[in-house]
């Protein structure tokens, strides 16, 4: 296997505020700069952890920062082939993919347009439904917030409001009265300028990572509220059938949405009578070595090193001799 030069993109976070600026922790632009900022902090510890072990893979590799002079970054970067650790909105658009692809940039992952209708909950709630994969009951909604109390009344209560396009749980929060509404839609809105009002679901999370179409295994998340990650159990405590049929609706997710490359990771609920919903497909899942996908492997029998490697050993091929051999050394 021949040594590459990777880029490993990552977010940059908001220019640091001086001592004396408001805090972050309100309302508008400051609730903005904090969801950046803890973006960029996921990110950044994504991009550590496969910058080490691309180097103890014998691999060449450095961070690469995600802002306006990218293109100019790129352009005038050695890389052969780029790893994204980027989580959130920044990798949850598409236009990183798109601008390497433009570039001529091998990288890991799917394509920008899959990656766009993974990470757009309407869009990708839309296909889902189409491919007879069951979802949760959902209506979007713009910046307009009168239709707020006829949605609620349409889904049924309690109902969950979520940023049309978001990730690490930002912007989401549990309706457990009318009251809470205004809120929570103006919390979602700092995130994304549409949200989406879905009814609130009972039963069992289950996480599935995937590499391209094949399953590498599952997680269960217990006690997960609004404001807490809850615990995680590996493997899920459910038995080998439930699990097979968990992982086929999985592979069906993946499948409809066109991420045939790279991991994903897709979330399902879980109930007592049966009936599996999918809650949403995340295309660009955190690839921290203490993140879900990671522990997800550890529990199949897969190293973090091993998990890094089966994602670039099928990039290898995708790189031109012309672009590597005289790549020099980076520290």
């Amino acid at each position: 296997m021949r040594p590459l030069t990777f880029g490993v993109l990552c977010s940059v976070g908001p220019a640091r505020r001086p001592a004396d600026a408001p805090s972050a922790l309100g309302h508008g632009n400051g609730v903005q700069r904090l969801d950046r900022e803890i973006e960029a902090g996921i990110d950044l510890a994504s991009a550590a952890d496969l910058v080490a072990a691309l180097r103890r893979l014998g691999h060449r590799a450095k961070p690469l920062p995600v802002d306006e002079d990218l293109d100019l970054t790129l352009r005038q970067s050695d890389v052969d082939a780029c790893l994204l650790a980027l989580h959130g909105r920044r990798g949850g658009t598409g236009d990183v993919q798109a601008l390497l692809t433009v570039r001529g940039i091998p990288f890991v992952g799917p394509g920008s347009g899959a990656v766009a209708l993974a990470f757009d909950k309407v869009r990708a709630r839309q296909m889902l439904a189409y491919h007879n994969l069951p979802v949760l009951p959902a209506v979007a909604l713009g910046a307009e917030l009168k239709a707020s109390e006829r949605a609620l009344a349409l889904l049924g209560w309690p109902c969950v409001v979520k940023p049309r396009r978001g990730a690490h749980g930002l912007g989401v929060a549990a309706l457990d009265s009318l009251d809470a509404v205004p809120t929570a839609i103006e919390r979602a809105l700092d995130v994304d300028d549409q949200i989406v009002l879905e009814r609130a679901g009972t039963g069992t999370e289950i996480q599935v990572a995937l590499l391209g179409d094949r399953v590498l295994g599952s997680i269960e998340v217990v006690g997960r509220t609004p404001t807490c990650s809850g615990d995680l159990v590996c493997p899920p405590r459910l038995t080998r059938g439930r699990l097979d049929g968990i992982h086929n609706l999985a592979r069906r997710a993946v499948a409809a949405l066109g991420l045939h490359e790279g991991l994903s990771r897709v979330d399902l609920l879980v109930s007592d009578r049966h009936n599996e919903v999918v809650l949403e497909v995340e295309p660009v899942p955190s690839l921290a070595k203490d993140g879900v996908v990671a522990r997800i492997g550890v529990a199949a029998g897969l190293s973090y090193e091993a998990l890094v490697s089966s994602l670039v050993d099928r990039l290898i091929l995708r790189v031109p001799e012309s672009r590597s051999e005289h790549a020099p050394m980076l520290q």
